[in-house]
């Protein structure tokens, strides 16, 4: 061998210690624990960047900045809010979204919380929602899903102390009227359901690290999925998917806020998983963390570590969705910089895909 040859050696097994030292490579421990068998099944990637930092323009306007995270992306989750001026959200332009969605042959989902007990029934929320579907389509794109964030507690008795809070059956029949509205107008929009799950009890038995949707409601969330899936079936509707909302910081729990009883997200996950699969209806999960006094890299360094402890517990989600609502990271670009959104965004993506292999 000569000298530049063993130069070029010494460069390339250098490049290689680098990329196995990363934060967010599979460490060996993943390798030599054994994992639960993995499910055969194609593992789908979503992303939806912070609507409170930096608008979301650039990332419309090209990929060339985040190339490798746009080639593994089925799903782009933008927040309806976005596009009705709301202050305190940055302004989501309906064009480029629609451009984009074309252009990057990349589902478009959109998340949609404005529900309330003020509302009078179906018609009123489901207005509600076009003013966040429409711009979109008549942009001359199309969404194809609507992601409904927590409209039982925001609506329910107990939870809510307005005068116009409902029942439980009664949130079930208004979903019926609202599901029957979007399809009446997008016949072929998927509808899910967001969870907060740490703020409720699945179970009796498998409580969550707060769980007080619960406590002031009296209703568990297997009760409020029941309750909604079997008023949808009924009336020849269905939930394409549940959504679960648990950042890692209250995954990795053990025991209650309040210490008060023993806390077990990984059966409490496998129930719901399970759930949905006899009913044929997708399981989606948001993989982040809260930042906290780690910031930017604290959201990076335990989203990776929850996609570790995800794969040990045996979970398997139908889509991965690494979605931020914090205020770090606060750059959305490039993904080859430490610590934005789009680099935890690509580091998620390939220990994805090392730990549950067949995603593409």
């Amino acid at each position: 061998m000569t000298n530049d040859e063993e130069i070029i050696v010494k460069k390339v097994m250098c490049a290689l210690l680098l990329l196995s030292t990363h934060c967010c490579a599979v460490s060996a421990d993943d390798g030599q624990k054994k994992l639960p068998s993995l499910v055969p099944k194609h593992y789908e990637i979503g992303i939806a960047s912070s609507h409170i930092t930096t608008p979301p323009g650039p990332l419309l306007q090209s990929t060339s900045r985040w190339s490798t995270v746009a080639r593994h992306v089925n799903l782009y989750k933008y927040y309806g809010v976005q596009l009705i001026d709301t202050k305190w959200a940055t302004e989501m332009d309906a064009s480029a979204f629609a451009e984009f969605g074309k252009k990057q042959n990349i589902r478009i989902g959109c998340e949609f919380g404005d529900f309330s007990p003020g509302h009078q029934g179906a018609p009123g929320l489901s207005a509600a929602a076009f003013k966040q579907l429409d711009p979109v389509f008549k942009a001359g794109g199309s969404v194809s899903s609507i992601h409904l964030d927590g409209p039982v507690r925001r609506m329910i008795k107990g939870v809510q102390k307005h005068p116009n809070a409902i029942t439980l059956d009664q949130i079930a029949e208004r979903m019926v009227g609202f599901w029957q509205k979007i399809h009446a107008k997008y016949p072929h929009m998927r509808i899910g359901l967001v969870t907060n799950f740490p703020n409720w009890d699945y179970t009796s038995e498998l409580v969550g690290y707060n769980g007080h949707f619960t406590d002031q409601s009296g209703v568990t969330y297997s009760e409020a999925l029941d309750a909604v899936h079997r008023a949808l079936t009924k009336a020849g509707k269905k939930v394409d998917f549940i959504e679960v909302d648990c950042p890692y910081n209250y995954y990795r729990e053990n025991r209650t806020r309040n210490k008060d009883a023993a806390v077990d997200n990984a059966r409490k996950f496998a129930a719901l998983q399970n759930w949905c699969k006899a009913r044929d209806i997708r399981f989606h999960l948001v993989v982040n963390a809260e930042p906290r006094n780690q910031g930017a890299q604290g959201f990076h360094d335990l989203t990776c570590e929850y996609i570790r402890h995800l794969r040990r517990d045996g979970i398997y989600p139908d889509v991965f969705i690494i979605q931020s609502w914090y205020k770090q990271p606060d750059r959305h670009l490039p993904e080859t910089e430490a610590f934005t959104f789009m680099n935890t965004t690509k580091d998620a993506i390939a220990l994805i895909q090392k730990l549950y292999p067949g995603i593409e």
